[in-house]
């Protein structure tokens, strides 16, 4: 009954909306509701049909370096609002979308999506932005620093929503033959963002895959592979998306207190 939160999610490169299915029933179970984007033209589409794994490889490569894909999936996210709002007015969820609270949630280049609606500048020099302000909170795992470099601090200056950083000590390259990078690398938007109510969660021994929930990693489908990754997840999302969509103060102290509990040792968890 009633209204509840939306939360939009999106897949990496080569995925599709049947990536992260454990975060989205979990999502569901907890009073939100949860939309799987399907990214065309950076989908399944652009490998099914390859001769071989090192030509999958080679379409993935050619799909996260294309400026015009980049585009398009950047404004699948307004799209998916607008046809949020309508299901909101007709059809069988008619009324039950609170359209006031709605957060979005990425894995890899889904996790560049989720940056980029929440202001991340793109383009040559940083010209171009697609910040969506209906997104009121985001869940960033794996996130990328901005291909085209650049100064990040200018690139980021438009963000002002609160982000859940995620990744871990093996998280690597998403796609093999891409330029080796340290994993570290994925916590610089956590480093250089200054605002508050920014978090990062890294996870010790986790990889990329590891937050596909998917047996065969993001690219692929079924069966689910459910880790302590994935718990963790789940479960940091929930309280996340609790305390910055729902603005529930219990929920934030958990997220700031009993959270680090379900965390082992080695793992690092922050925010400011």
């Amino acid at each position: 009954e009633g209204a509840c939160p939306v939360i939009v999610v999106s897949h990496g490169a080569g995925g599709s909306r049947e990536a992260m299915p454990y975060l989205g029933r979990r999502l569901a179970e907890s009073g939100y509701v949860a939309l799987h984007l399907q990214h065309l033209g950076t989908d399944r589409s652009v490998w099914e049909g390859a001769p071989s794994l090192p030509e999958v490889y080679r379409a993935l490569r050619e799909a996260m370096w294309n400026a015009e894909a980049a585009r398009l999936r950047a404004q699948d996210v307004p799209f998916a609002l607008d046809e949020i709002a309508r299901m909101n007015r007709e059809g069988p969820l008619a009324g039950h979308l609170d359209l006031i609270r709605i957060g979005m949630a990425g894995h890899s280049y889904g996790g560049v999506s989720t940056m980029v609606a929440a202001g991340q500048r793109t383009g040559p020099g940083g010209r171009w932005s697609f910040r969506e302000p209906r997104i009121k909170a985001g869940l960033v795992m794996s996130p990328n620093v901005p291909i085209q470099g650049g100064d990040l601090v200018a690139l980021y200056r438009d963000i002002d929503i609160p982000l859940f950083h995620i990744t871990g000590t093996a998280d690597g390259n998403a796609v093999p033959g891409n330029k080796e990078f340290d994993p570290i690398q994925r916590t610089v938007p956590y480093e250089t963002l200054t605002i508050p109510h920014q978090y990062l969660l890294v996870l010790d021994g986790a990889g990329h895959n590891a937050f596909s929930g998917l047996e065969h990693g993001p690219h692929a489908h079924g069966p689910e592979r459910l880790t302590r990754y994935t718990r963790i997840v789940e479960e940091g999302a929930v309280l996340f998306f609790d305390a910055y969509l729902k603005g529930e103060k219990e929920a934030l102290a958990a997220l700031r207190g009993e959270f680090r509990s379900k965390l082992e040792s080695a793992d690092r968890f922050e925010w400011k």
